[in-house]
């Protein structure tokens, strides 16, 4: 070992408290992630997306009486489009409320 090292290393002992405090310092220069990991970092608020409520906010729905259950219509589930077998994930329709939701939370995350 060089001599730099060894009186280092004998500085280093003499004076644990003060090393200590130099390696907290660098860490929270260097690595503050590390530090709000560990304290546990702010939360994030969810907001809903302002065009999403206030699109939802101007349709009006026609209410009708409902049909008692011997007299309702059975109708079929409206098929998704499908590509390869697959059917699409509610966030892959175009123009989607939830496809709107998804490229809103990429952009926030940019």
């Amino acid at each position: 070992m060089s001599t730099f090292l060894v009186t280092l290393y004998t500085w280093i002992k003499n004076n644990v408290l003060m090393t200590i405090g130099i390696l907290i310092v660098v860490v929270i220069l260097f690595f503050p992630k590390i530090l709000r990991g560990l304290i546990g970092g702010t939360r994030r608020k969810r907001r809903t997306s302002y065009s999403l409520t206030r699109m939802a906010g101007r349709r009006t729905f026609r209410r009708r009486r409902p049909l008692p259950r011997s007299v309702g219509i059975r109708r079929r589930p409206r098929k998704q489009y499908t590509k390869g077998g697959k059917a699409k994930k509610p966030w892959q329709i175009k123009g989607s409320p939830a496809a709107r939701r998804h490229m809103a939370q990429i952009r926030r995350m940019r």
